[in-house]
């Protein structure tokens, strides 16, 4: 099943029920080539970069976070292409490329996981890893703002998962 598309342009407002946001509103801060799950996307041109949620996609030259899961959404700041819009080409790849990635978190899990395995061969221990664990835990009312950078403003529903994912994979 195909993602249901909405692209905001200048002056309107977003809609309920759409799973996947293109922001094509206000003047472009660059363009840039989108990047998700790995594979360029053809459909999409980036334009600014989203602040926010769990990145998953960023832009190939300006190397910033353009698209995020926001809410259980995706926001991607970004143009399609009027030639893919028109078709009914840009729901269809775009669904190709969101069920490679599930929607997940991987591209957030591997930062993490490279930061906290450098703690590890640095310090012995990671210091994210137990400030994530105190935050989950309620030690810690919120993250230090160089996690916040690191991860975004995910839930902690979202960041419990990513981190049984983490020690997963790390341990």
């Amino acid at each position: 099943m195909s993602p249901r598309v909405l692209v905001l342009r200048d002056g309107e407002e977003e809609r309920e029920g759409f799973d996947v946001i293109i922001d094509a509103r206000d003047t472009p801060q660059f363009f840039d080539v989108i990047i998700l799950s790995g594979k360029e996307l053809r459909s999409v041109v980036a334009t600014g970069s989203v602040s926010g949620g769990v990145p998953i996609g960023i832009g190939k030259y300006t190397k910033r976070t353009v698209a995020a899961v926001v809410g259980g959404k995706i926001y991607i700041k970004g143009r399609p292409l009027s030639l893919y819009e028109e078709a009914g080409l840009l729901e269809k790849e775009l669904s190709e490329i969101l069920n490679k990635t599930g929607m997940d978190t991987d591209a957030l899990l591997r930062k993490l996981k490279e930061v906290i395995i450098s703690e590890r061969h640095k310090y012995k221990r990671s210091q994210t890893l137990a400030l994530i664990n105190q935050y989950l835990s309620g030690q810690l009312d919120s993250l230090p703002l160089h996690l916040v950078d690191l991860i975004g403003n995910i839930d902690r529903e979202t960041l419990r998962k990513l981190f049984d994912k983490l020690i997963e994979e790390v341990y």
